[in-house]
């Protein structure tokens, strides 16, 4: 009795000492405290809702999980989607499809050049991410803001579909009945997630570690640092575009503001989801629970009908007990492992 006992506890210990006990059980938290207080958020249509106004956050705290994972920060995160979403609704003209594919072509150039510049800045001459990309994210506010002054723009008929497929005219019944069951979100999650499913599965994905656990280290052992996170943030830069790919969907404007307030939320989503500020340690994948987490604490205040002028007091309150919450978590566990190896 007393052997399955201590094998039953060893499991419990086990789960909960995962990595991704924290996030998880904080998430578990927050869906039981909005589920009580909005009574119709299980219905499909308040899920697709919640699902498309949880996405943007969810793409960008991916991206931003990549660049963390492997030693970096992007503090250029919201102006660079900003400033693909104005080079998309600036080349669209909404009576011209073909403006759609022309206006993909460059902004896919676009994201090439703002992920190059970043890692080259952070990568090959080594400054502080920090530093960089906070400079950069002036150098694509400012671009942004030239290209839109005010927000304004157009969307093609058909790139609609990358919000809701039953907004697209002469779209097929089935997949207008497709995107009615199932938010296009999803499956811009979806893409991104198997993305980053095929490169943490590479070489590249495993040295992403290698580098952001210790960089010397990784250029001792044969590993091209600088290539490695250049390539982080060209991959961040991916989900950028998609994040600007929705926006542009949503709204068929474009703002140079509209990423603002997103950048620093990003980063607070990844280290919610468990993503080490320090580098080398994390699930990318539980950004996206981090994302969720965030997302939701509007959702609590809004419909615990607080007041507006305590709304940004008590969401920074929430987000800091979040936040914390992981990290004492995850102290506590290296302590019980250390105490463990003794």
């Amino acid at each position: 009795m007393h052997t399955r006992t201590n094998i039953k506890n060893n499991d419990f210990k086990k789960l909960f000492s995962r990595q991704e006990s924290a996030p998880i059980i904080i998430f578990i938290a927050m869906i039981v405290i909005v589920a009580s207080i909005q009574n119709n958020f299980f219905t499909p249509s308040s899920l697709g809702n919640s699902i498309n106004s949880f996405a943007p956050l969810i793409l960008m705290a991916m991206g931003q999980a990549i660049v963390l994972v492997s030693g970096g920060l992007d503090l250029s995160s919201g102006t660079s989607m900003a400033l693909m979403l104005c080079v998309l609704t600036r080349i669209m003209r909404e009576d011209n499809p073909v403006s759609g594919v022309w206006a993909l072509i460059v902004v896919t150039g676009v994201m090439f050049g703002i992920g190059l510049l970043n890692g080259v800045a952070v990568g090959y001459l080594k400054l502080p991410p920090i530093i960089a990309t906070f400079a950069t994210s002036y150098m694509w506010l400012g671009i942004a803001l030239f290209i839109t002054p005010t927000p304004g723009g157009e969307c093609v008929n058909w790139m609609r579909a990358f919000f809701d497929f039953s907004a697209v005219n002469n779209m097929p019944d089935g997949l207008k009945a497709f995107g009615a069951a199932v938010p296009t979100s999803v499956l811009l999650i979806i893409a991104g997630c198997v993305v980053w499913y095929i490169v943490s599965r590479t070489k590249t994905g495993r040295y992403m570690y290698a580098v952001g656990s210790n960089r010397i280290t990784a250029y001792q052992s044969g590993i091209k640092t600088a290539k490695i996170q250049t390539t982080a943030y060209v991959l961040n830069s991916f989900f950028l575009l998609l994040c600007a790919l929705f926006f542009a969907a949503e709204n068929q404007a474009g703002s140079a503001r509209i990423g603002d307030p997103l950048t620093l939320q990003c980063i607070a989503a990844a280290v919610v989801g468990g993503i080490a500020l320090s580098g080398g340690r994390g699930n990318v994948f539980l950004a996206i629970v981090g994302a969720v987490i965030m997302s939701m604490v509007s959702k609590i205040i809004f419909f615990a009908n607080m007041p507006d002028a305590y709304q940004t007091l008590v969401s920074g309150v929430i987000i800091i007990v979040a936040i914390a919450s992981s990290a004492i978590y995850s102290t506590m566990n290296e302590r019980a492992v250390l105490r463990g190896g003794r």
